[in-house]
């Protein structure tokens, strides 16, 4: 399956919905994304990953990168993500910063129940 991805916004949250597998091909199409998410004062990141089937380097470097460029107060979240995803996200050093909304807890804490 190849990549999709959509921006949307609702009040001061911009959502990403992410489908498919992200790889290296993928990341301009995030990152082009992610950059016109920041154009609009948000305080809320949600990463809406529940299609995503994989996560590349890339992908999760895209992110982090889209994670420390973020204005101080704008949270990250991410919703949906499968145990590869997420363990990719915690390969990219994400684990401490980002939300993982579907079990109310931090990455670090699915990482030890694993």
């Amino acid at each position: 399956m190849s990549f999709d991805a959509t921006l949307g916004f609702t009040d001061s949250t911009a959502t990403v919905h992410l489908s498919g597998r992200l790889d290296d091909r993928g990341t301009s199409a995030l990152r082009g994304l992610l950059e016109q998410a920041g154009t609009r004062p948000i305080r809320r990141l949600r990463l809406e990953m529940a299609g995503l089937e994989s996560l590349g380097s890339a992908g999760a470097r895209c992110l982090a990168l889209a994670q420390q460029q973020l204005p101080p107060g704008t949270e990250m979240t991410v919703e949906g993500a499968s145990g590869p995803v997420r363990a990719a996200l915690r390969a990219a050093g994400l684990s401490g910063t980002v939300v993982s909304i579907e079990d109310s807890v931090s990455l670090p804490d699915i990482a030890e129940a694993a």
